[in-house]
This record gives C-alpha cells, sequence and structure tokens, in this order.
C-alpha cells in the first residue's frame, strides 16, 4: 500500500486538535503523525518527525507561526514539507508576508474541512502523477476518469523496467477513492472514450496518431505513464487566497 501523506498539526486549541485529528483518522492516504502545542514543539517535532505536510495555525504561545516559518527559512528541514496555514488573522499584510515566508496555502478560518483533503494531495501530488494529470488536463481528460488515470499512470510509470498488472495499478486508485475495480476501470474507460471522440493534437501525439479504434485502458495508460515519466510537468495549483 501506498505510504499516507503525513500530516503535522500545530494548534495550540486542544478541540481544533482534536477535530482536525478525527477528521483524518478515517483517510488512508493521510495520516496525522504528531501535533505541537506551540511553535517551538511545531519545530522540534518537524525535526524528528519530517512530516509531508504542516497545517500550521499562527497565534500560538510561544513562537507563533509566523517564528515557525521565519526558522523554517532560516534551518530549512529536509524534505521541506508543505507549509498550510489556518488562521482567523485575514489581514492581506499578514496573507502576504506568510507566503513571502514559505507558506505554500493560507485558510482562514472557519475552515470547511471537506476541502482540505483535496488542497493536499493537489499540494503533494507526486510529481508522476502531477505530469500524468496535466498530459490529461491538455487533452480535455477531467472528473473521476482523469484523477484515477493519473493514479494509475504514476503507478505505472513508477514501476519502469518491472512489468506491472494494469489491476496492481488501479489499487492506489481504488484505495483513494474508496471504489472498486469496476468503478475506477469504467470511469477511467468512459474519460478515454471522450477524448478519443474529441481527437485532441495532444491524444494523437500521445498515441503516434489518431487510432481508428479507443484504445484499452491498458494501451493508454501505458503510454500515458512513459509520456509522464518523460516529462513530470507541474501540476496547476489552485489560488492562493481562499
Amino acid at each position: 500500500m501506498t505510504r499516507p501523506i503525513r500530516i503535522l498539526l500545530a494548534e495550540d486549541d486542544t478541540a481544533a486538535r482534536t477535530l482536525l485529528n478525527d477528521f483524518f483518522a478515517p483517510l488512508e492516504d493521510m495520516a496525522v503523525c504528531a501535533a505541537a502545542r506551540d511553535g517551538y514543539e511545531a519545530l522540534e517535532l518537524l525535526e524528528r518527525e519530517r512530516p509531508d505536510v504542516v497545517l500550521l495555525d499562527l497565534i500560538m504561545p510561544g513562537l507563533d507561526g509566523l517564528g515557525v516559518l521565519q526558522q523554517l527559512r532560516a534551518h530549512p528541514v529536509v524534505p521541506r514539507p508543505k507549509v498550510i496555514v489556518l488562521s482567523r488573522v485575514a489581514s492581506s499584510h499578514v496573507v502576504s508576508y506568510a507566503f513571502s515566508l514559505g507558506a505554500d496555502y493560507y485558510l482562514i478560518k472557519p475552515v470547511h474541512l471537506a476541502t482540505l483533503p483535496g488542497l493536499i494531495r493537489v499540494l503533494y501530488q507526486d510529481p508522476l502523477e502531477q505530469a500524468a494529470a496535466a498530459l490529461l488536463a491538455d487533452m480535455g481528460g477531467g472528473g473521476l476518469g482523469a484523477e484515477a488515470a493519473a493514479i494509475a499512470a504514476a503507478a505505472l510509470a513508477g514501476a519502469r523496467g518491472k512489468h506491472m498488472l494494469l489491476k496492481q495499478a488501479y489499487l492506489p486508485a481504488m484505495r483513494r477513492g474508496r471504489t472498486s475495480y469496476a468503478c475506477v476501470e469504467k470511469n477511467i474507460r468512459e474519460m478515454v472514450r471522450r477524448i478519443h471522440s474529441a481527437a485532441p493534437p495532444e491524444y494523437c501525439a500521445l498515441m503516434g496518431g489518431r487510432p481508428e479504434k479507443r484504445p484499452s485502458n491498458d494501451c493508454f495508460l501505458r503510454r500515458l505513464a512513459d509520456r509522464a515519466a518523460q516529462l513530470q510537468k507541474p501540476f496547476p495549483v489552485p489560488p492562493r487566497f481562499p
């Protein structure tokens, strides 16, 4: 199973920490690895736990969130985690300053928790998955089929030199979407059908010309995986302001 995205909570409010921890607990592709009650504890846990993502409150005792960002910039942690600020501070000057210190996203409380997993996945997206998603976007692919196809193509690209069965490549998409093999197969097939019918230049280039018949999921995904491995094209990140 793919390793879950490890999240550090830096939040002094006990109820907020509990709420966030309980929210992420059922998600298979994310896990809270630690929780800090102030900025100094956050820095200690950053060094020790090496999380993938930090959910950072700005107003904390001892060392505040801006201080944490300043320390991260002065003494970078490798690999550097993605930092999402969650704060009631809505001042444009504070928001701009947080970004100048290296924040990756800024959300003003109260936060709609259901939006967090998607945001985290985009910010922390695997480079191969980013590349596949960007290629699909260029071809006009979208919806659940595009998400599943990007995940499966990334799995295939990451297994280059090994023979991975398509059903194995579908597993990460099935787990992330909490769905079945049949649903993943159907969603990707429908997306490929739409792209094939429209036949944009990007699709024809991927397939070496416009095929007379719609390619199988296996054929399409393996070509997509090969192209993604070559490009690893950045995936567009949503606007930073909520």
